[in-house]
């Protein structure tokens, strides 16, 4: 089986013994690579660093592991190991900056000194603040331009160039028509917006400065590991960066912002808008109020954007590593709608990783919290996390690409579990797993391994914790499983008919309907999907497809329908592909747009309104729209909305995988499988199979309880026990024995384990934490239970575990659960007469927390789970 995770390895100058215990730990687990990461790491490319590399990549040698490198000296990618403040100061990022002066009455000559301007204004609240004054004197006006009111912050767009008055001096006099007016200065600036020390992402010398200070570095030192030993390199969150606000409204308008700018991007928007492009830079930041200037000209310049950001960054690194044969991977920052966006963004989710071998996503920091996939959450400091885009468009995002870029080979990355917490355990690690496989997620970066002194404050979990995470036995049985089902769900392909539109261009210049919206009202009808982007069908010999007649193929799925939500602009591109593919059907959802955007061929718009080639369909009514034309079938016989599937086709048999996102219900009921024939249930953590019974209509009955998941196979069942739900094997039992009391309990620190306490006796299983509110490790449950007759089967239930456990019966191992239901097969261990019923439930180390100095900082606040086993305990017999 191949290897489909590598978590990061924080390095920061560990001694040997240390890094090398890790990466024992890390084999462990059965995983079989690792990403290095400094974190940072002091002597990162000196000396230091590649004493500590050699030491990881000899244990990598002796243990046939992989090594990825995160490829900076410390979180985001761009700061190119310091080579933009060493080296190369005149490759800083650049920015396009505006300042503005009202003027409320004119028809007289005015003089205005535009040289003030060429720096931001400040509230006198902000005197005193540093400012970089010897790079604001290198400051230059590119264009002023005299913009008419019209209510409130809009403008009439007939704005007059005053640039025929400025010829380097201080000040311009001009005299403007009678009304109100605003005076737009836009300046090119290197300071007052992002940080000063990392590349400029969209010119191509800056941006190559990456390669310098990392990649050649790297390859200097171990080439002849490259491709072998060395797998390739993983960028994080490399962004446009153009401020230092921790954000997700970064959309053009937004007062005060500086946009990313450099002469190539100015070249690029001259050749579509024409000699004098510079009189419509004003509506960067202007409110239009024709809205035909303001939608186009933002159009444009995130367009262009998007493209120098895969064209100077992403597809050179890309490039680059094909060339030293290894490959390139990471992700960008997706969160909220940032992905299309200016700041903490790279203004195209899609461009953005063309270079990358694999798709890449994220999921930390409390982004995905299983049962409230809809609410607005709290997130670090005063983010606020949209569940809606985490849970219903995220992982869709990243596994569409991995499906659909032929480079990507069907594989999509995700980093997860950083940040959630230390209470973030092995049980709600494997909801979120499963939360990322079932939207087809298939190669893994858990975060982390650190090897700092426990506790480490950097975003926990830290799964070894240096032996003191009292679950990561249990976290290795988790990888185990996460590998198999990698495994599973890689080499095959997609099976979606619908696809939607990723709403990048649509964000760009007005307001729109958010994909997900779109992407919720598929996956809780069970509906499967693909987000394509307009590149894609635009472009599709590129992407290994083609159009044939009423559907579009893209790398090996078969589309029926296009979905686009609704959006106020959208460019040409979209309408001249309808125009070529009449028979493709494809449907704006919540409405038409108002107008349509010049692409970089310019040409008059076409006349034709988009209601004589496009449908629409409201966004309540678009699974029954889909249904009613044949593109989509009835997965459920009644509604269940948190029931989400996954369609894969693999060596000829057809994979539906199922998780039950419901943090309470459990699922049982009729469902309608999307082929004919044999049909096998497997439970992948217990690797058990059952033969599935169709009715006569070919329906099947299943139960998936609440928080878990199942396969369900087309496969030949012959041989194999018949399917019954636990909830039906539990009802057929004809003795039900309550043995909730007088349990033997003792304790153990993870790094004491197996030696335990003494054992006290618990009348009444209450939780641990109620008498002892400090511990965190194993607990130990003990029980003798008399069996006066043999039983076929028996199960061992247990109510509330916190956080997983191991049964035992008569010193033989029977299972280890690591989510709800907690209920277990004992029959073929239980015996006629007394039998001792061990368990061992590992805790999360949360509350070990309390015995440590706080960390000096809060992200954010969080309950803690208590321990141990609470509530009623009870045998099934049969």
């Amino acid at each position: 089986m191949n290897n489909y995770i590598f978590p990061f390895l924080w390095m920061r100058g560990e001694d040997e013994a240390t890094i090398r215990k890790e990466m024992e730990k890390i084999d462990e687990c059965g995983i079989k690579a690792v990403c290095v990461e400094a974190r940072p790491h002091k002597d990162f490319c000196g000396p230091g660093w590649w004493h500590d590399m050699d030491i990881v990549i000899d244990e990598a040698k002796k243990r046939d592991m992989k090594i990825w490198i995160l490829d900076d000296k410390h979180f985001p990618t761009g700061y190119a190991n310091g080579l933009i403040e060493e080296k190369y100061p005149e490759r800083k990022k650049q920015y396009l900056a505006c300042t503005a002066c009202d003027v409320f009455g004119s028809v007289r000559p005015r003089t205005l000194n535009v040289r003030r301007m060429m720096k931001p204004t400040i509230g006198f609240w902000q005197i005193g603040q540093p400012a970089n004054d010897a790079e604001r004197e290198k400051n230059k006006i590119l264009s002023i331009v005299a913009v008419p009111f019209a209510e409130g912050n809009r403008f009439h767009e007939k704005e007059i160039n005053l640039m025929g008055q400025y010829h380097g001096q201080d000040e311009i006099t001009f005299t403007l028509p009678k009304g109100q007016w605003r005076i737009h200065v836009l300046y090119t600036t290197c300071t007052d917006g992002g940080n000063e020390s990392y590349i400029n992402m969209i010119d191509s010398v800056s941006a190559h400065t990456q390669i310098e200070g990392v990649y050649e570095e790297h390859y200097k030192h171990y080439g002849d590991l490259f491709g072998n030993v060395i797998a390739g390199f993983f960028s994080d969150e490399p962004q446009l960066g153009n401020t230092m606000e921790q954000g997700y409204d970064t959309k053009l308008g937004k007062p005060g912002m500086q946009l990313p700018w450099s002469e190539e991007l100015a070249q690029m928007i001259k050749e579509r808008c024409g000699e004098d492009y510079q009189r419509l830079l004003a509506f960067l930041f202007a409110e239009g109020e024709e809205k035909k200037d303001e939608p186009q000209i933002r159009y444009d310049y995130m367009d262009c954007v998007s493209r120098l950001y895969q064209k100077n960054f992403s597809e050179p690194i890309g490039r680059w590593c094909h060339e030293h044969g290894v490959e390139y991977i990471g992700h960008v920052v997706e969160d909220n709608g940032v992905h299309s966006r200016l700041g903490l963004g790279d203004a195209h989710w899609f461009r953005a990783i063309s270079g990358q071998d694999m798709a890449g996503i994220d999921v930390i920091g409390g982004q995905v919290v299983f049962g409230a996939p809809v609410q607005e959450r709290k997130g670090m400091g005063p983010l606020v996390l949209d569940g809606e885009f985490y849970h219903y468009a995220l992982g869709k995002m990243g596994a569409s690409a991995g499906h659909l870029d032929p480079k990507k080979k069907g594989r999509t990355m995700c980093e997860l579990f950083g940040a959630y917490g230390w209470n973030f355990g092995v049980r709600d690690q494997k909801r979120l797993l499963d939360h990322l496989l079932v939207r087809g997620i298939n190669h893994l970066v858990p975060h982390a391994f650190s090897m700092a002194q426990y506790p480490d404050f950097d975003c926990p979990p830290h799964f070894y914790a240096g032996g003191n995470n009292p679950e990561f036995p249990y976290f290795a049985e988790l990888m185990k499983y996460a590998n198999r089902m990698c495994d599973l769900l890689n080499g095959g392909v997609h099976k979606a008919r619908i696809a939607v539109l990723y709403d990048g261009e649509g964000d760009w210049s007005g307001s729109c309907m958010p994909m997900q919206r779109v992407c919720r009202a598929l996956t809780t009808n069970q509906i499967e999907f693909d987000i394509v982007c307009l590149d894609m069908l635009c472009n599709l010999k590129a992407y290994n497809g083609y159009a044939d007649g009423n559907k579009i193929c893209i790398n090996g799925e078969t589309f029926d329908v296009l979905l686009v939500p609704y959006a106020e602009y959208l460019p040409e591109r979209l309408y001249e592909f309808k125009k070529e593919n009449p028979t493709f059907p494809v449907y704006f959802v919540g409405g038409y747009p108002k107008s349509m955007l010049m692409d970089e061929v310019r040409k008059a718009p076409a006349k034709e309104e988009w209601k004589k080639l496009f449908s629409m369909v409201s966004l309540d009514e678009v699974s029954g729209e889909l249904e009613c034309n044949d593109w989509s079938k009835p997965f459920l016989d009644e509604e269940f909305l948190e029931l989400t599937l996954y369609h894969y086709e693999k060596e000829g048999k057809q994979i539906i995988m199922l998780m039950n996102e419901s943090p309470e219900e459990d699922f049982n009921g009729v469902i309608n499988l999307p082929f004919e024939g044999s049909a096998v249930y497997v439970d992948a953590f217990r690797q058990k199979k059952w033969a599935l019974s169709r009715m006569a209509d070919g329906r099947v009955r299943i139960e998936v309880p609440a928080g878990e998941s199942c396969l369900l196979i087309e496969e030949d069942g012959e041989g194999l026990k018949p399917y019954c739900s636990l909830s039906g094997r539990l009802r057929a039992a004809d003795k039900i024995e309550d043995i909730s009391h007088e349990w033997k309990v003792s304790a153990t620190k993870a790094k004491d384990y197996p030696t335990f306490s003494e054992e006290e006796t618990y009348r009444d299983l209450e939780p641990y934490s109620d008498a002892h509110p400090d511990f965190a490790g194993v607990l130990r449950y003990r029980k003798n239970v008399t069996i006066g007759r043999p039983v076929k089967e028996a199960y061992l239930e247990m109510e509330q575990v916190y956080d997983v456990v191991k049964l035992f019966v008569n010193g033989k191992e029977s299972e280890v659960r690591l989510t709800p239901p907690y209920t277990v097969s004992i029959g073929e261990l239980l015996k006629e007469g007394e039998n001792e019923i061990l368990c061992e439930v590992a805790t999360t180390p949360a509350r070990d927390q309390r015995n440590y100095p706080s960390a000096p900082f809060d992200f954010n606040h969080e309950t803690t789970d208590p321990t141990g086993i609470c509530g009623k305990v009870r045998l099934y017999l049969k």
